[in-house]
């Protein structure tokens, strides 16, 4: 039998655990990435912390399997975008959450649109960062396979998975000498856990639907320099739910910086100049805050 992460009988053992619970007012609910824990989201925290959280309740949990959550064998759990979600969910029932802005990064973002679409009177709106949607399954040869994008990264994905000992090892590696990266968590420990997500979360076409169905303001945001989000897929997506979903795509990798953090924390506050936000209007911000204090 498989059980899923939220099933009454077992949501006590899957509670996952609120790592940042800071500020009072709305709620602004950050889901962090595969491979990543809560720390991922410390530029945005810094951002919004510089505005006193804009009157808002910051929360941030580690997700299923990963940071100090629950590790539930993928026997038990098949860590897809419905087990993460119930997790997430059942975490908003417990603080008492409800209309909260949710932004995801990376794997996140799936996590985060499934939760809207489950239980649309949590959410208010969704900020999603670099959203990893496909919107074919590869088949045949590999030649095939890898003439389009989608299939040229289920091809990486798939060695990836299969390849535990060279991607724990890349992924301390990437940490050790990338210093702006934050909150990387590639371990032995988590590996159930990541290659399960990697393979029933990303490697899927059902976040690209979950997308096109939304029912809450959506913002799909594109990192210009970002080289693992396949961008005509995030246009796509939103072009076929024209009322909810918006494309805006901005400077930055795929990984939150300390500008990008920034952004973000502009986002998540004043949606409304999202559509306009720039790198350089993000800049000139903190260096005429600077010149004020």
């Amino acid at each position: 039998m498989r059980y899923n992460a939220c099933d009454m009988t077992r949501s006590a053992e899957y509670e996952l655990p609120v790592k940042v619970d800071r500020g009072a007012g709305p709620a602004l609910v950050l889901l962090h990435g595969l491979g990543n824990n809560h720390q991922s989201w410390g530029y945005v925290l810094d951002a919004l912390e510089a505005e006193n959280y804009g009157d808002h309740r910051v929360i941030i949990p580690d997700l299923l399997g990963f940071g100090s959550a629950p590790k539930p064998k993928p026997a038990e759990c098949g860590y897809d975008t419905e087990d993460h979600a119930r997790a997430v969910i059942a975490m908003l029932e417990r603080l008492d959450v409800s209309d909260a802005v949710l932004a995801g990064h990376s794997m996140g973002c799936l996590v985060a649109s499934r939760v809207a679409l489950e239980r649309p009177d949590l959410v208010s709106r969704l900020v999603l960062l670099g959203p990893p949607l496909y919107k074919r399954i590869p088949r045949g040869s590999l030649w095939e396979r890898i003439r389009h994008a989608d299939g040229a990264y289920f091809t990486i994905f798939s060695v990836v998975s299969r390849n535990p000992k060279l991607t724990i090892k890349a992924a301390k590696l990437a940490d050790k000498l990338s210093p702006l990266l934050q909150g990387m968590q590639v371990t032995r420990a988590t590996w159930p856990a990541f290659t399960s997500s990697l393979r029933n979360t990303i490697m899927s076409t059902a976040p690209f639907l979950d997308v096109t169905r939304l029912t809450v303001p959506t913002l799909l945001v594109h990192g210009k320099l970002d080289i693992f989000v396949v961008k005509r897929n995030l246009r796509a997506a939103a072009r076929r739910n024209r009322g909810q979903v918006r494309f805006i795509s901005v400077a930055g990798p795929h990984e939150i910086t300390p500008l990008q953090g920034k952004m973000v924390a502009e986002m998540l506050l004043r949606p409304k100049q999202a559509r306009h936000l720039s790198l350089f209007s993000v800049v000139k911000k903190h260096f005429l805050a600077k010149r004020e204090a």
